[in-house]
């Protein structure tokens, strides 16, 4: 279904094409016509760059805050020791350097474990800030440049709680099976479905001003009419996302890598991350 309001007239230069943009099995005209989308917004709003450039620099300062602090991290610039990770981003990630394991949960100090969920929860909302504002740049309804506060703020209560599931549920998975293999296995079990289900429930939050049930059913809608297009997206995103962390190679020193990976990582898929979701609410589920 192409769209037909007069700003993504002008990105594409007034012309549409038949193809939908959603296919049911994620392959063929559906990926093709989503990035030929994606393309021409990011072509004709070079705007779309600023909500994750400055996202990517508040990552950077966290992530090498986060090296000098006293909790146990590392660092996982691609290739890490040969492997390649598999990562599933719902929202882009702001420190996609940072290796932290589920297990420092356990036994830590309470004022240590108050610091470190504050932390993330302050990471979420940085997530959240630069998705809402990118998603009103890109999309073809809205005005101005900046999106509504309360929408924002749905957002922000949305983003915080899949990223506490998330965790928890990486928590109960690596107790049951061990950190490990196993781990990855049932975290993407568990959480690829919900991932795809809410794919587009940003979009629907910002651009459309729903509440938080309304847009994880809207969002359900378009992930019933092409869940492989969504998986696949959400696979290349992480790829893409993860893959770009390798330009720390290119640095002088581990934390300079850091940052370069954590600014270009975060600027470039999570631009792209955005614009998708905004691209995919526009056309609609079939």
């Amino acid at each position: 279904m192409a769209t037909d309001d007069s700003d993504s007239d002008a990105v594409n230069g007034g012309e549409t094409g038949p193809e939908p943009v959603v296919s049911s099995l994620g392959a063929g005209p559906g990926l093709r016509s989503i990035f030929a989308t994606v393309v021409a917004l990011l072509r004709g709003r070079p705007s779309l760059v600023s909500p994750f450039a400055v996202a990517g620099a508040f990552g950077a300062a966290s992530t090498v805050a986060r090296l000098a602090s006293p909790y146990p991290v590392g660092l996982a610039p691609f290739p890490d020791r040969g492997l390649v990770q598999l990562s599933l981003p719902l929202v882009p990630r702001l420190e996609p350097t940072v290796e932290i394991s589920s297990a420092i949960l356990s036994g830590m100090k309470p004022r240590f474990l108050v610091a470190f969920v504050g932390w993330q929860a302050l990471l979420s909302a940085a997530t959240a800030v630069a998705f809402a504002w990118c998603l009103w740049l890109a999309g073809t309804d809205t005005n101005g440049v900046v999106p509504p506060l309360d929408r924002v703020a749905r957002l922000v209560a949305f983003v915080a709680v899949v990223a506490g599931v998330s965790l928890g549920t990486v928590v109960l998975a690596g107790a049951w099976t061990g950190f490990g293999i196993g781990l990855a296995f049932v975290a993407l079990l568990l959480i690829a479905p919900v991932f795809v289900a809410l794919f587009v429930a940003p979009a629907a939050i910002v651009i459309d001003g729903d509440d938080l049930v309304a847009a994880a059913r809207e969002s359900l809608d378009y992930a019933v009419a092409s869940p492989g297009t969504i998986l696949v997206i959400l696979v290349g995103l992480g790829s893409v996302g993860y893959a770009l962390t390798g330009v720390s190679r290119l640095a002088s020193s581990p934390p300079v890598g850091a940052v370069l990976a954590t600014v270009v990582s975060v600027t470039v898929a999570g631009t792209v991350h955005a614009v998708t979701v905004a691209a995919l609410h526009s056309a609609g589920p079939q």
